[in-house]
């Protein structure tokens, strides 16, 4: 190759070499220039995403909203015998004696305070007097209409009198229900002839042995007022619930192997079937009716028609636990008026079963 040939090669390679630098400056400033141009687009279409988002939140928000979960239920217990007792004492002793319908404990809806007036009222237009008492032993709570007048309690003291012989202990009760001596033989027939047909001079061989001693003792913080003044007397309503709390706590409270349990079911079923108890009168065969009548029909210028005692649903077990039914007191001077005692105690009954 000549000089002059050399030459020409160079100068042809060197225009060559400066045209493809101007290619590859010019392919990357292109490439630059669109990776760019693509992020801004980018940030665009995410900026004016955002608020679409937003607002679809917002939307299902409204569209939807917020529930706060509900707390759990709360779960009362049912309470026990041991407590429902000193609670009844507690409603006895704030209710207004005087009122002609007065309650502690509980509310009593509409209805059931007409039908309770409706049966007071039949006493007082016929001319009568009346007061009663019934006690919720599920709870405690008290109902009472004059509660605390004083009246004359007849023969309705008779089992209170002996259950506060039992429990304490002025008798062995176990003892008298198995007839274990001599002894107890005579006072079971004593205790018997006096609940099963109201044997006046069987109870006043008790009285005479006994006294009013047990009965005062047994009444010890109960808050009683009115107690026992010789073989009878006078006695509040109010105080003749109180007599039948305890007894219900004392008959059907105790456990299946409490020492004297036999002796505590014996004296219950002397209460069955009790005569001429307008309480029982009202309730079937399967329901446990624990009561005791009185009367007098002018004696010594006396006039009394008197009924209490302990009604319990059929089917109802371990009572000292799950205490079921209610106490019922009723005195009245309402001689042989035995339509209006049990029309009365109906109605209570209504009134128990709907509480």
């Amino acid at each position: 190759m000549t000089d002059a040939q050399l030459d020409n090669a160079i100068v042809r390679h060197t225009q060559s070499a400066s045209r493809w630098k101007t290619v590859c400056f010019s392919a990357l400033l292109v490439a630059a220039l669109s990776a760019a141009s693509m992020g801004v687009a980018v940030r665009q279409t995410t900026a004016s995403a955002a608020p679409a988002a937003s607002a679809t939140a917002t939307m299902q928000s409204q569209a939807q909203p917020t529930v706060s979960p509900s707390p759990a239920p709360t779960i009362t217990p049912t309470p026990t015998l041991a407590q429902v007792v000193p609670a009844a004492f507690a409603n006895l002793n704030q209710l207004d004696g005087s009122s002609t319908l007065a309650s502690a404990g509980v509310e009593l809806n509409e209805m059931q305070r007409s039908q309770l007036m409706e049966r007071i009222e039949d006493f007082r237009a016929q001319g009568y007097q009346a007061s009663f008492v019934v006690v919720d032993m599920r709870t405690g709570a008290a109902i009472a209409s004059y509660g605390g007048m004083p009246m004359y309690t007849a023969s309705s003291i008779k089992a209170p009198y002996i259950v506060s012989l039992a429990q304490t202990g002025a008798v062995d009760i176990n003892a008298v229900a198995t007839s274990a001596t001599a002894d107890a033989a005579g006072i079971n027939r004593l205790i018997t002839q006096t609940l099963q047909v109201s044997d006046n001079d069987t109870y006043e061989a008790l009285y005479k042995r006994f006294g009013a001693a047990p009965t005062m003792q047994w009444l010890a913080g109960t808050g009683a007022t009115t107690g026992l003044n010789g073989y009878y007397g006078d006695v509040t309503a109010i105080d003749l619930a109180r007599m039948w709390v305890n007894s219900y706590d004392y008959l059907f409270g105790a456990s299946a192997d409490a020492a004297d349990a036999q002796g505590r079911t014996w004296l219950a079923q002397q209460m069955r079937s009790s005569l001429n108890s307008s309480i029982a009168a009202v309730h079937g065969e399967g329901e446990i009716v624990a009561s005791k009548a009185g009367w007098i029909y002018g004696e010594g210028n006396l006039y009394a028609y008197n009924d209490a005692g302990i009604v319990i649903p059929a089917g109802s077990m371990q009572l000292g636990e799950r205490p079921q039914g209610y106490v019922l007191a009723m005195l009245t001077n309402a001689c042989a008026r035995d339509d209006l005692l049990t029309a009365l105690a109906q109605t209570v009954d209504d009134a128990m079963r709907a509480a």
